[in-house]
């Protein structure tokens, strides 16, 4: 019995697919699949040849109304499949254009359970501190906490960050955590200090490995805890918490129209599809994200330097389940003049 083939193709963007059908008397062979692959294929036997080849009429209508052209198998040459740079759920497809122009480079930080010497990357622990120099002190002469110490030298390195040198992060012991929410006020003066180290010395003969007792005081960290921090190179959209969001993606959250979820309105179906293709932690620069909303006004150039999330199982916390973030301009990033870092956390 002969057959009768009819071969389509669809090659353009992202996409690269053919689509084939096959009559021989009244089964109807579907064959579908990327270009270059044998593909997927079914077979359905209808009532007679007539109605096979109005089925098939049908579904080659219906390709050809989608871009789908005739074509000739093997001539056009398999292409790889192109990974898309964020993964979206179907109904933000609409907006990936937005979003994937808000990628920007991450460097995501793992804490782990061991600490490292002096000279490692850690939060909490006993820092990098040379013979003499002194312990950053609030203005009534308390101590500051010691929160985290990034070597770049050992981390991935990130675009626009250092390769060499130690940053580190001190913040005041109060119940705010010494933190003025990026408002300057006389009530709320805020404690903090972040030091830069562009050449530490490496002989442990020449440093100083005491830390103030931290016993009572206020801290996001578990006390007498150091914890290693690994890195990890990836790239991530922006938060829906960040001051240029509506601005930059335009996904209205606030839509009251129906949604997949009964219980959910299409905007907070949105909303949780869109937290589902994000991903925010401890992290070294890329996009921050908050609990409450952005500190930053509008045109607040400043970017993010370093984010400290909450972490039950390493029992960090900010408040309750919030996170810490600062904040450096660009400028002086690239100058690698870390004197006028912006502290900021929030909570739920």
């Amino acid at each position: 019995m002969d057959s009768q083939v009819t071969y389509l193709e669809l090659s353009e963007g992202r996409e690269h697919k053919f689509y084939e059908v096959t009559l021989t008397g009244a089964a109807l062979t579907i064959r579908y699949g990327r270009i270059g692959t044998e593909g997927q294929s079914k077979t359905i036997t209808t009532a007679s040849p007539v109605e096979a080849e109005r089925e098939a009429v049908k579904k080659l209508t219906e390709k050809r109304r989608k871009g789908y052209s005739d074509a000739v198998p093997g001539q056009t040459a398999r292409k790889a499949v192109e990974k898309p740079r964020v993964r979206l759920h179907r109904t933000l497809e609409p907006y990936r254009a937005q979003i994937e122009a808000t990628l920007k480079p991450v460097m995501f930080l793992t804490l782990t359970e061991s600490a490292p010497g002096p000279m490692g990357s850690m939060v909490g622990g006993i820092p990098y501190r040379r013979q003499g120099e002194s312990w950053p002190a609030a203005p009534d002469g308390t101590p500051m906490t010691f929160l985290a110490q990034l070597n770049f030298a050992e981390l991935p390195e990130l675009p626009g960050f250092p390769t060499s040198g130690l940053l580190q992060f001190f913040i005041g012991k109060d119940d705010l955590y010494g933190c003025d929410f990026m408002r300057p006020s006389r009530a709320n003066p805020a404690v903090y200090e972040v030091r830069w180290t562009a050449q530490p010395i490496t002989d442990p003969a020449l440093l100083d490995d005491t830390v103030p007792d931290h016993a009572g005081d206020f801290s996001p960290l578990p006390a007498g805890r150091g914890m290693g921090i690994t890195g990890e190179l990836a790239e991530h959209p922006m938060s829906d918490r960040d001051r240029l969001f509506a601005q930059a993606i335009g996904i209205d959250f606030l839509d009251e129209g129906s949604s997949p979820d009964e219980d959910l309105s299409k905007g907070e179906w949105l909303e949780e599809r869109y937290d589902e293709a994000t991903l925010f932690g401890h992290q070294v620069g890329g996009h921050p994200t908050f609990t409450q909303e952005d500190p930053r006004l509008p045109d607040d150039p400043r970017v993010l330097l370093f984010q400290l999330d909450s972490d039950w199982p390493r029992g960090v916390m900010w408040g309750d389940s919030g996170i810490g973030n600062f904040f450096i301009h660009p400028d002086d990033l690239a100058r690698r003049d870390f004197s006028r870092v912006a502290y900021n956390w929030d909570c739920c």
